[in-house]
């Protein structure tokens, strides 16, 4: 039996389920779709046999390469473009030789790369470090004297977008290569997060000296990273009877509307630190506990984050994984 290649197709959708055709038809031109559609109005006989003959057909055509060699690398750029968008697609496949940019410097040592950055300036440093990831760049900030940390840190913190004209600069002034990239783009940075990412792999006392120092000349950006550092959620990692010290630091009220959006992992970890009894009347009061502002149920939230930020500084409660550090 032959079949021609679109009436094949077709088969091969209607038999799929709902999900799976959604995804196929994401990768289709819309003259293909509109051609399917068309070719669905159709009486197209579709029994088991006529399946199995489409279904061997493609087989039989998914065995023999579709492209000739050295098509592969730009077939790949396209089906990305179209899963991931222009841009994102860009920034994967950003760097000569596929070695992704100033992300390539993390094949080298952070003290190397430290010296490398060592005589830019901070605007600089913190450019480069905003394209590396938050456990090697934290690895490079040590390795800098604590007035450079403050300042790099601060800088960071501020980036919005670095435009790619920046970036090809950087690169080609660090490692003397760098991808084409269309110098009227910027790539968009979230440096309050990129800048908590490397705060949270120093260890404590080194990341409270460098907030501390920031705090004097920006007390609200040193606030917002060390709130970007630690979420609500991360109090499951509250350690030993440290969760007990902190529900004893906050009001019933406040740890009842924390609680309302707070993970079962959370809310476990809360109800195994309080007495049976206690826990009881929790559970109660969050079943019969009506709607609340998810306003005022962050705002609790971060109150409590930020005792339990002040316990943890007076050394009074320990956080598993802060600090950059393991616990044994």
């Amino acid at each position: 039996m032959t079949l021609e290649k679109p009436i094949q197709a077709l088969l091969i959708v209607l038999s799929l389920e709902e999900e799976a055709v959604a995804r196929v038809l994401r990768f289709l031109e819309p003259d293909d779709i509109k051609l399917l559609h068309e070719l669905a109005q159709r009486n197209v006989k579709a029994d088991a046999s006529v399946l199995q003959v489409a279904y061997r057909n493609f087989l039989q055509d998914a065995q023999q390469p579709l492209l000739a060699p050295g098509e592969g690398k730009a077939y790949i750029e396209r089906l990305a473009q179209r899963s991931l968008g222009r841009e994102e697609s860009k920034s994967l496949f950003s760097g000569k030789d596929g070695r992704g940019g100033l992300s390539s410097l993390e094949r080298r040592s952070p003290q190397m790369v430290s010296k490398i950055l060592a005589e830019e300036n901070p605007g600089v440093i913190a450019a480069v470090l905003a394209e590396l990831s938050p456990p090697f760049a934290s690895s490079v900030v040590r390795q800098l004297p604590r007035e450079t940390q403050v300042k790099v840190i601060t800088r960071l913190a501020h980036i919005d977008e670095i435009p790619t004209s920046t970036i090809e600069s950087l690169w080609t002034a660090v490692e003397d290569q760098l991808a084409d990239i269309d110098t009227g783009e910027a790539i968009v940075i979230d440096g309050v997060s990129r800048a908590a990412g490397i705060l949270q792999r120093l260890p404590i006392a080194e990341t409270d000296e460098v907030l501390t120092s920031m705090g004097e000349e920006e007390p609200g950006l040193a606030h917002r990273l060390r709130r970007a550092m630690f979420s609500f959620e991360d109090l499951v990692n509250v350690q030993g009877r440290g969760t007990q010290m902190l529900i004893k630091e906050i009001s019933n009220d406040q740890l009842l509307l924390a609680l309302k959006t707070a993970s079962d992992a959370l809310k476990d970890k809360v109800l195994g630190s309080v007495s049976k009894r206690a826990a009881e009347i929790l559970v109660d009061d969050l079943m019969a506990m009506g709607p609340a502002k998810l306003s005022e149920v962050e705002q609790a939230q971060q109150e409590i984050v930020d005792t339990a930020l002040r316990l943890e500084a007076e050394g009074k409660i320990v956080i598993a994984g802060r600090g950059g550090e393991e616990l044994v």
